[in-house]
């Protein structure tokens, strides 16, 4: 397990069914890669279930041959698509099946983002030992009926140890404190991540469209990245002005991904703890800076 540090390994080298409360940057999916690396080199028979394609193409590419694959395409892949259905419809039929395949180990991703039927699926795919991976601080789908740490619970009931992952080699001390202060879970700064890249995260597409044509009426390049279609990790790209090392997006859209500098434009959550986490997710992209800013003059300055 080269490469770990030593709460990774333990995670890693542990048998017993657990879930993963993985902080922000503390190395989630490549834990996640490296013990679906060791049962699949053992010759375990195991699935590994991700929400985004990009996601499980980005685990085949570590590991080649791997069994990775979203919830929805695997529900298809047993019963099959009508566009009638939809997406519940679909994981419905499959719940109903008989003679469900099981698995030695099934291994999941982004374990806090499950609803309740996508948790019903998981659990009957099931054969021996569950690896699930997570963090309900950065549960932002509860619209879509995500259960967040709900999740966990349930799992622990049913015999899934609960590890921790605290050393955070994405950010510095200065982010990972502010971090600490919004919710204290002791996240400790062992690494700074360069990207070379600066994101500006709103709250709202309608934000981002205003500020994308400000940006152009000043000769800004920048690139857009909209989220098309989540279930399938379907995203939008679109360079303004040319090629740049500013990307703009929605807080949701930029969930995993990692920026030097990160602007959040003219938003700050409320009280509903769902905000809060939002919030949370926006600040933890950053690397070295995190700003907010409440106009285009202020974003301009601080770019």
């Amino acid at each position: 397990m080269f490469g770990l540090d030593d709460k990774q390994q333990g995670v890693v080298g542990c048998m017993e069914s657990q879930v993963v409360i993985a902080g922000p940057g503390s190395g989630k999916t490549r834990v996640l890669t490296e013990k679906a690396r060791q049962l699949f080199g053992e010759g375990k028979d195991i699935l590994c279930i991700t929400f985004t394609r990009s996601a499980a193409g980005e685990m085949q590419s570590r590991v080649p041959g791997l069994p990775a694959c979203t919830i929805h395409s695997y529900c298809c892949g047993n019963v099959g698509w009508d566009e009638d259905w939809g997406y519940d419809g679909l994981l419905y039929r499959f719940t109903q099946m008989d003679h469900k395949k099981k698995f030695e180990w099934v291994l999941m991703d982004e374990a806090q983002d499950l609803n309740q039927m996508e948790l019903d699926v998981v659990i009957s795919l099931i054969g021996d030992k569950l690896f699930a991976v997570g963090d309900p601080y950065q549960s932002i789908y509860g619209f879509q009926g995500a259960m967040g740490s709900s999740v966990i619970k349930i799992l622990n009931k049913m015999g899934c140890k609960i590890s921790n992952l605290n050393n955070n080699y994405r950010s510095k001390p200065e982010i990972v404190s502010r971090l600490n202060k919004w919710f204290n879970r002791n996240l400790v700064s062992v690494g700074i991540k360069d990207t070379g890249l600066t994101a500006i995260l709103f709250r709202r597409n309608d934000d981002l469209f205003y500020v994308s044509g400000q940006l152009k009426a000043k000769g800004i390049p920048h690139k857009i990245r909209l989220s098309i279609d989540r279930a399938n990790g379907k995203d939008r790209e679109n360079d303004v002005l040319g090629s740049s090392n500013l990307r703009l997006m929605t807080i949701h859209c930029s969930k995993g991904q990692e920026f030097d500098k990160v602007l959040l434009f003219s938003w700050y959550p409320d009280s509903y703890e769902e905000e809060r986490r939002v919030y949370y997710v926006a600040m933890a992209r950053a690397s070295k800076s995190f700003v907010r800013v409440e106009n285009v003059k202020e974003l301009i300055r601080n770019l």
